[in-house]
């Protein structure tokens, strides 16, 4: 996706930590040395996809990275952006992960990319990412709108043998668009652009008719459909020249669907099984399709539970589909529910070294020597790994404002938001500027480690470097926090986690008041 992205003349690559995308955005890193575009690590997810819209009106081609859970922050932009027509090609790398693997919910984005009515396509393979890639910068340009390339966790860790172009990088020479009310929607022409949109969104349709990505083969009166990675998990089971005996159908453009080719394709069979991950996105797509077109075809997958609609899709549960789909199915390998592991994806651990651990025992010490029992909000990332201490964790930034809640609901015990250093700069600011000028008595608690550790210790804006390794201001969490009126703030660590944490503690549990403490961790 990386190299596609290149030979496609990205100018400029955004995103916030988070797997699977990070992978590809490390990989730009590597090319920007060679080439002349930018790459960023952003604050956040919002703040990255509002970048990638203003290089794309600029005339450039940007790509906008993040994981599921991070389009779900880019949502508020990209709910106007769709009524804008692009200018220079703009990407959105969407890592889904089935299975919540590294996340704190088992999302299937597939449905935003639908709500939000912007194109989404999904590759089965390496090698066809990097050419997905490359269309989705051409599509682009040529219809005005973003484009969604899906991944997942497993699918990242595919390896396959592909060639890629050694051809000098050239930049993408569309000029700076000024067009009156182009980029601006507002209440007079809301409705308009809502319907050039879906004059846009069926002009991408007729080009997915016609698309590589989808593919109609075999023969028989059952067929199969699979969707993005879903598809090369079932070739991995039925082999890459299956029997003739049943027919193949491959979607790699998801939004919109290719109504003619699905029409065809349910018309000539009698049953239809449907496979993909993680719920029966395409399945009730398929079932309208075949609803409207008056088509008796029987469709099978996720809604009858004949696979799971919950974690990742696995090739044993695809395996025992297909035998009782088709009863003399032969496989071209066999896979066992015992050897799932095999298949889950590997991940590397980044914080086994973290003490949080410490943190929370001295915290706890000190409100038990107080007579205290608070109640322990926490944001996602680094603390799934005490999760089993804390009582609420929701999303990155949110930890302040749920205690904040707690607070003013008139809970009995103090409340207390712990976060990392990341999520502080991430979404947390909004809610401090709230819980100060409301006067709010929570403690906050920052566990920083000056870095974006869950993901791989990427920068942050409180880091001296940025995404290429250069010199940058490095912003300071207590500066800022003053800065927003919070009169406590304490600092505490990195050498001491012990008594001193501990009497600090104890302080901050005293004041009656919005208060701060920093824990240095390194």
């Amino acid at each position: 996706m990386a190299f596609g992205a290149l030979a496609c003349g990205v100018k400029l690559v955004t995103s916030y930590p988070g797997s699977p995308s990070s992978g590809t955005v490390e990989t730009l890193i590597d090319l920007a040395k060679e080439h002349n575009f930018c790459v960023e690590w952003s604050s956040n997810e919002k703040v990255a996809m509002e970048m990638g819209i203003g290089a794309s009106i600029a005339g450039r081609r940007a790509l906008v990275c993040t994981k599921s859970v991070g389009l779900n922050v880019m949502i508020d932009p990209l709910m106007a952006l769709n009524l804008t027509p692009v200018n220079g090609g703009l990407v959105i790398l969407l890592g889904d992960d089935p299975g919540g693997y590294g996340s704190q919910n088992d999302q299937d984005s597939r449905f935003l990319a639908a709500s939000l009515e912007i194109p989404m396509m999904e590759p089965a393979g390496p090698a066809e990412a990097c050419a997905m890639m490359k269309e989705a910068f051409h599509i682009s340009e040529k219809f005005n709108t973003a484009v969604i390339v899906r991944e997942t966790r497993s699918f990242a860790q595919q390896e396959e043998s592909i060639s890629v172009s050694d051809v000098a990088y050239q930049e993408s020479d569309i000029s700076l668009a000024r067009e009156p009310y182009r980029f601006v929607p507002v209440p007079l022409n809301a409705v308009e652009k809502h319907r050039a949109l879906h004059e846009r969104i069926e002009a991408v349709r007729d080009w997915a008719e016609s698309s590589v990505f989808n593919q109609d083969t075999g023969t028989g009166a059952k067929g199969i459909i699979g969707g993005g990675f879903a598809y090369k998990k079932l070739l991995d089971v039925v082999g890459v020249d299956p029997s003739k005996d049943f027919r193949l159908l491959k979607l790699g453009v998801l939004y919109p669907l290719p109504r003619k080719i699905i029409t065809n394709f349910l018309q000539e069979c009698q049953e239809v099984l449907v496979i993909e991950e993680t719920e029966p996105f395409l399945e009730t797509h398929l079932m309208a399709i075949a609803h409207e077109m008056d088509c008796s075809t029987k469709i099978t997958g996720k809604k009858n539970r004949h696979l799971t609609r919950e974690g990742e899709l696995f090739r044993w549960q695809i395996l025992r589909a297909l035998t009782e789909f088709i009863p003399e199915f032969v496989p071209a390998a066999i896979y066992l529910k015992e050897n799932e592991d095999e298949e889950r994806p590997k991940k590397k651990d980044h914080c086994g070294e973290c003490r949080y651990d410490e943190v929370l025992d001295r915290l706890e010490e000190a409100a038990e020597s107080l007579g205290q029992k608070p109640f322990l909000v926490g944001d996602p990332g680094c603390l799934v790994t005490v999760a089993n201490r804390i009582d609420a964790k929701y999303a990155l930034g949110s930890a302040v404002s749920v205690a904040d809640g707690l607070s003013k609901a008139g809970i009995d015990e103090r409340a207390v938001a712990i976060f990392g250093d990341s999520s502080f700069f991430h979404s947390s600011l909004p809610a401090v500027c709230n819980a100060t000028h409301n006067r709010s008595d929570i403690l906050m608690v920052v566990l920083d480690n000056k870095a974006t550790a869950t993901s791989g210790f990427q920068p942050h804006p409180g880091v001296g470097r940025n995404a290429m390794g250069q010199k940058a201001p490095a912003l300071d969490i207590e500066e800022i926090a003053h800065a927003c009126g919070v009169k406590n703030v304490y600092t505490s660590g990195p050498d001491d986690l012990n008594s001193a944490l501990k009497d600090t503690f104890r302080v901050a549990l005293n004041q009656n008041e919005l208060t701060l403490v920093i824990v240095r961790l390194v």
